[in-house]
């Protein structure tokens, strides 16, 4: 019998990053620690016969009492995460509902890498090199289709987030999901999704008047062309996008209105006091067409 001798690195990452999905979404990491903790403390002698009588049990067990915790609210050091845990948060709202800034605090925190999705559109178009996405998103701008821009701006998200500072790090993206459709790519379509998002949710009045406010920052978004068109893109997409958000487990409403250190705090604290849920709310069939 002959082997291949060459491995398909790229096969080989997206089956690890789905397999390590796969582990996080039905917290085997969870069960398999409970599991040595009662062999350990019970002094199993036969311990193939003992998880055979009780592997079903403790699995249920454990999920059963995250999946009510998570619909009750209740946050408490039971459902605190590792430190082992790898966040992959996605922070949404509109523009001046403070993502960038949650963006570093959060990032800092846990040492995040912080990915941008304007900025990764950027670099490809005026890279170096240019690639299919590349082309493809420089067609969908100049031609202002949505759908392009969508696909070009979703391979090159899933690319990045595939490399191995991400994998091994974790990440915080902001400036995508824009439409209901980048959404479902971003949870059903992507090997590794986010396990939380972040909702931060402020009138459009308030979000203004904050980019008013704030430090002048010389950057070409700094102009009313530019606040208009985020503003009316956001207003375009936001029903459908929420309607399916709102059967997502992992996404978390935030009121953004407070003050900054407020809002800070109140995402740490959800974070990682609260057990995290993955997947669609009522089931796994029950995605929205």
């Amino acid at each position: 019998m002959s082997f291949p001798t060459k491995i398909d690195k790229k096969m080989l990452v997206e089956f690890s990053a789905s397999y390590t999905f796969f582990i996080e979404k039905h917290k085997l990491m969870e069960i398999m620690s409970r599991i040595l903790a009662e062999i350990s403390l019970q002094q199993v002698q036969d311990i193939r016969r003992w998880l055979g009588e009780n592997i079903r049990s403790i699995a249920q067990d454990v999920y059963m009492k995250s999946l009510d915790a998570f619909h009750r609210g209740v946050a408490g050091d039971f459902f605190q995460l590792p430190k082992s845990f790898f966040h992959r948060i996605v922070l949404h709202g509109r523009h001046g509902s403070g993502r960038h800034s949650l963006a570093h605090v959060l990032a800092e925190r846990w040492n995040l890498l912080i990915l941008d999705a304007d900025v990764l559109g950027y670099h490809h178009i005026n890279g170096h090199e240019q690639n299919a996405n590349a082309e493809l998103l420089q067609q969908g701008i100049e031609s202002d289709c949505v759908i392009r821009r969508s696909q070009a701006i979703g391979n090159i998200i899933q690319q990045r987030l595939l490399k191995e500072d991400a994998l091994h790090r974790g990440w915080i993206l902001y400036n995508y999901p824009n439409n209901r459709c980048e959404a479902r790519e971003l949870f059903e379509g992507f090997a590794v999704p986010p396990n939380r998002l972040i909702f931060l949710q402020i009138n459009e009045q308030m979000a203004r008047m904050r980019l008013l406010m704030r430090n002048y920052r010389p950057t070409p978004q700094d102009n009313v062309t530019y606040v208009d068109r985020q503003m009316r893109q956001f207003r375009k997409s936001e029903a459908a996008l929420n309607t399916y958000l709102s059967y997502r487990r992992e996404v978390v409403y935030v009121d953004a209105t407070a003050c900054f250190e407020a809002v800070k705090c109140h995402i740490m604290s959800h974070l990682t006091k609260t057990p995290y849920m993955l997947g669609h709310k009522y089931g796994e069939n029950s995605a929205l067409e």
